[in-house]
């Protein structure tokens, strides 16, 4: 594929792609910058990874509501459901008094009721009208969003709920809401009597003066995304949104290894592994840790108790176990050592003054690191102390390992390598149902989990994903090539992958096909530090920016962007602040060979 070798700065990557979840940041000092909130590369980001940056479409219909439903000084979030503005609510109660001494300027501790939630109904005013326009005619009912409104101040604390979570709306369900409001404002202002016939209630209530500003940009947001919705149903490759529902099975299938006869011709088929497997075992989340949070959520749901997190993760991963219920241990190394503390913590809490530990979790292999943990060592602790072992597979990706068999829970953020395009988000959760927690673990999902993923979102996934196994392979081959390309350099200092990295590991769980692979991602020190880093990274001739596992080769400064306050903590488990992370991509492999040599000879000797 052909992506522009430097996408500029703030842009949207790939280019002109109006969800986009990666944002170019080109050079190492932009990277930095954005950590700083220097206004010269916050001014010009037309989006950003959208669990850390709020899309613009759902940045103009929170202010939408703000300014329809708000108090003086209040700020507003929004959310798909009544549970999730629930959660964010207790969040915010329960967090604020611990973190206040940490705020700069400290913030006032919310008074009850100060923290409430709004609903708010789109739907055409005149459904008569609406039918005349296609993408108001979407859906067959009427959509909900539950809106959050806050003292202004607190704003840090939702949107760490919305970060560790990914929980919040998606750009393209803010954009139809949007799109509605255009509808329903163009039907108001229009005085002809067919658009004024009453077709249907008008659940939206009226724009007041002060909204009207805030609604007038509606208008171009509106028509931006009925441009993007023709083109792709007429040109491109997606179905009509009232599919949804099929698409959501065909995911759910294509996830189990389940495929009707029809789609195995067309690729794309994996075997899982595990006796009993169904769709009914496969539940789809918005976002990849919308996947970790529900899975955390249905553990607690049977009992409340601590986990423990194997190895150095993802960080919101983390975050999610020690913010929400009792806590959880860190044993960040996973390797060596840790197995023994594992043992000894778990062993501990079987004491009469102690909960047993509710669940073990890691990722195969993890981010950035590329260490994958022993499998079979901590499925045989989990039985013996009964615990559940929890295992996020995105960076491996079950084209490439197994380990659904090992495991009681599976997540993987579809957003990366199973979608590839880089254009929608979403998450899968698989229960095992050889495990001896499933009837538990399924009891407690039909508690906890609701299908948020909006439609629209589905339909894209699915599209992106019809070609994932086969993308899958090539990716691996690639990534290969350039792993032991830099493994062999002077230069380098370590490349973190999983053929070099805790390597009998990874293939003790490694599908037992000629297709498996190491996957995309890799991670490369220098031995010139800093400097050498920053030189690599600026002269590298490719996309950079947040995310992995897209079609195109993408890179970041990986622990800058997530561990920035925090770097000398990252570095106590071997997590360099000069770390640079690579995502390998599908481009011709002679030209990945010429580019990343290029960069490698940008690194001066002194």
């Amino acid at each position: 594929m052909t992506m522009p070798a430097q996408v500029p700065l703030g842009e949207c990557v790939p280019p002109n792609t109006r969800h986009a979840v990666s944002v170019s940041l080109p050079k190492w000092e932009d990277n930095v910058d954005y950590e700083k909130g220097d206004p010269r590369v916050l001014g010009r980001m037309v989006n950003g990874y959208p669990r850390f940056f709020i899309a613009k479409p759902i940045q103009a219909l929170a202010e939408l509501l703000r300014v329809r439903f708000a108090l003086p000084n209040e700020a507003a979030m929004l959310f798909p459901s009544l549970a999730c503005a629930e959660r964010c609510v207790s969040f915010i109660y329960n967090q604020a008094p611990k973190q206040q001494e940490s705020s700069l300027p400290p913030y006032v501790l919310p008074k009850s009721g100060q923290v409430r939630i709004v609903q708010y109904m789109a739907e055409p005013v005149n459904k008569k009208a609406a039918a005349l326009d296609a993408m108001s005619a979407v859906l067959d009912q009427h959509v909900v969003i539950y809106c959050v409104l806050f003292p202004e101040d607190l704003f840090p604390l939702a949107k760490q709920y919305w970060q560790h979570t990914g929980n919040g709306i998606s750009g393209r369900l803010a954009d139809y809401c949007l799109h509605i409001e255009r509808v329903n404002e163009e039907c108001e202002l229009d005085a002809s009597p067919h658009c004024r016939a009453s077709g249907g209630g008008a659940r939206r209530g009226t724009v007041s003066e002060t909204a009207s500003e805030a609604v007038s940009p509606v208008i171009a947001a509106g028509a931006d995304f009925e441009a993007d919705a023709y083109l792709e149903e007429r040109f491109g490759r997606n179905v009509s949104a009232k599919y949804a529902a099929e698409m959501k099975s065909a995911l759910r299938r294509r996830i189990a290894g389940a495929l009707t006869e029809d789609e195995q011709k067309h690729g794309a088929q994996v075997e899982r592994g595990v006796a009993g497997l169904s769709t009914e075992d496969v539940f789809l989340t918005a976002t990849g840790m919308s996947a970790v949070f529900v899975a955390h959520q249905a553990l607690l749901q049977m009992r409340q108790a601590k986990s423990v997190c194997f190895g150095f993760p993802y960080t919101d991963t983390l975050k999610i176990l020690q913010k929400f219920g009792p806590g959880a241990y860190f044993l960040g190394n996973g390797e060596g050592n840790d197995y023994d503390e594992l043992e000894r913590i778990l062993e501990l809490h079987t004491q009469d003054d102690k909960d047993p530990i509710l669940a073990i979790f890691t990722e195969c292999p993890s981010n950035p690191l590329l260490k994958t943990a022993d499998l079979p060592r901590l499925r045989a602790l989990a039985d013996r102390f009964g615990v559940a072992l929890v295992v996020d597979e995105t960076i491996g990706s079950f084209a490439n390992i197994d380990a659904l068999g090992w495991a009681d829970i599976v997540v993987s953020s579809l957003t990366k390598v199973f979608s590839g395009d880089s254009n929608v988000m979403g998450g899968s959760i698989v229960l095992n149902p050889s495990g001896a927690l499933y009837t538990q673990l399924h009891s407690a999902m039909k508690v906890v989990f609701e299908d948020l993923m909006w439609c629209e979102d589905a339909i894209f996934l699915e599209r992106n994903s019809r070609d994932f196994m086969h993308r899958v392979v090539k990716i691996n081959n690639n990534a290969l090539v350039i792993a032991e390309l830099l493994h062999g350099s002077a230069k380098v200092a370590n490349v973190a992958y999983p053929k070099f990295t805790t390597p009998e590991n990874y293939q003790q769980i490694m599908r037992p096909t000629a297709d498996a692979g190491y996957g995309g991602l890799l991670s490369v020190v220098f031995v010139g530090g800093e400097r050498a880093s920053q030189q690599f990274f600026d002269s590298l001739l490719c996309c950079k920016g947040p995310s992995l596992g897209t079609n195109f080769t993408l890179a970041s400064p990986y622990t800058i962007l997530a561990h920035f306050t925090e770097l000398e903590w990252a570095a106590q488990y071997g997590v360099s602040a000069n770390l640079v992370r690579i995502s390998v991509g599908l481009e011709p492999q002679a030209e990945l060979v010429s580019m990343f040599q290029a960069a490698l000879d940008a690194i001066s000797d002194a």
